[in-house]
């Protein structure tokens, strides 16, 4: 009989956008597959993706369950109610051991499986203490994390900050890392232009003068993704040959479209939603902005690198990994050899950065090209060699 595994995450889209490979590695190593997961609340893709999702799971006869992971701690019952719901499924099945990620979600988690005796991969997308994090996070998060690090048996980091902070502050079993989730370079780095170019689709479909320059964000519209600063950025730049297009959805949608409508750029600000070829967008781009407050590896920021497009980022954990330099201008601005880096929050930053990329075309060609060769790394090949190796010692 097969050894059962279970693969643990808050929502099903982190198992849709981030660990079907993984799903795929343990297939391959004899196991039998469960994936545990909230299918109902809090994803970030739309209904027509979870369908998706449904078929492909029961095509590649992985057993799922639905797991109602709450994403804040209060009220406290559904966390319990959670809690109860994975003691229950781990009493049933008798896993061998358990993947599990997201803050709450793999606390609940190993605590489970400690009281069960069962060994545990925490992969950590992003710690929410960091340098720079509010007190709070610290207060809340470390002492958690700090206590659960002595039950967990490998505890995975996707960046080299928290790599050296895990390897001196917390006591796991091992320590390793892993260069982000893995992405498929191919499909990204090899696109081929359809007759009609996707600029110029993308373009008519959205009522935008093909001469525009177009900026992308690809990703959840949430306060954390920080899209509100580039909209203020357009609004004080004041140039009218700029649009920003916005592929994702989120909570916040409603919010930001009345910000930009309020500053006069609803007609420059495009709220894409959920994208299921994100690819043309990456195509149709000429520049990726990202201006996220808190990341772990971000992944669609190394779609837009394998795609070829130079990025402005914010100077956060994760981004200064991949939009390396350390050419800093007195604005505080950091050129870099894929992009630009300016510090979150600061909007003179962000404009200057913008109109550099928007100005400098042989300076964004240049970004482009090495941020193709900078993303090899990551690939879904480097990251699933490191996977086997460590699914390999349970």
């Amino acid at each position: 009989m097969k050894r059962r595994v279970l693969l643990l995450a808050s929502v099903a889209s982190m198992i849709d956008q981030f660990n079907m490979q993984n799903i795929c590695l343990l297939q391959e190593m004899g196991y039998q597959v469960h994936v545990a997961c909230n299918f109902r609340q809090g994803n970030t893709c739309d209904g027509v993706r979870l369908k998706k999702l449904y078929r492909k799971l029961k095509h590649m006869h992985v057993i799922w369950h639905q797991w109602d992971c709450p994403r804040k701690v209060f009220p406290v019952r559904s966390c319990l109610h959670a809690y109860r719901q994975l003691w229950r499924l781990t009493d049933r099945y008798g896993f061998a051991w358990v993947h599990c990620q997201s803050p709450i979600g793999g606390a609940l988690a190993r605590c489970v499986a400690h009281k069960r005796g069962i060994r545990v991969i925490y992969t950590a997308h992003g710690f929410h203490f960091y340098h720079g994090a509010p007190l709070k996070n610290w207060l809340c998060y470390y002492p958690v994390e700090k206590l659960l690090a002595h039950w967990t048996d490998v505890l995975v980091t996707i960046n080299r900050e928290d790599y050296f902070f895990a390897r001196c502050r917390l006591s796991a079993g091992r320590v390793v890392y892993i260069p982000g989730i893995g992405i498929d370079i191919k499909k990204f780095a090899c696109m081929e232009k359809s007759p009609e170019t996707d600029r110029e689709a993308v373009c008519r479909a959205y009522g935008i003068p093909k001469e525009a320059f177009l900026l992308l964000s690809v990703g959840e519209l949430s306060r954390r993704k920080n899209h509100k600063d580039v909209i203020t950025a357009l609004a004080r730049m004041r140039r009218r040959d700029m649009h920003y297009l916005i592929g994702g959805q989120g909570e916040q949608r409603e919010a930001l479209h009345a910000y930009a409508k309020k500053l006069g750029l609803d007609a420059y600000v495009h709220f894409l939603g959920f994208q299921e070829n994100v690819g043309r967008l990456y195509r149709a781009a000429d520049i990726f902005v990202f201006p996220s407050e808190q990341e772990g590896m971000p992944v669609a920021l190394m779609e837009a690198m394998a795609a070829g497009l130079a990025c402005v980022v914010s100077d956060i954990r994760g981004n200064r990994e991949l939009i390396t330099g350390t050419h800093r201008l007195n604005s505080g601005v950091y050129i870099c050899c894929g992009g630009m880096r300016y510090q979150s929050g600061v909007i003179a930053q962000l404009q200057e950065a913008l109109e550099t990329m928007r100005t400098d075309h042989g300076f964004c060609e240049r970004c482009g090209r090495y941020n193709r060769r900078r993303v090899l790394p990551y690939s879904q090949e480097a990251v699933g060699m490191r996977m086997r190796a460590i699914y390999n010692v349970c």
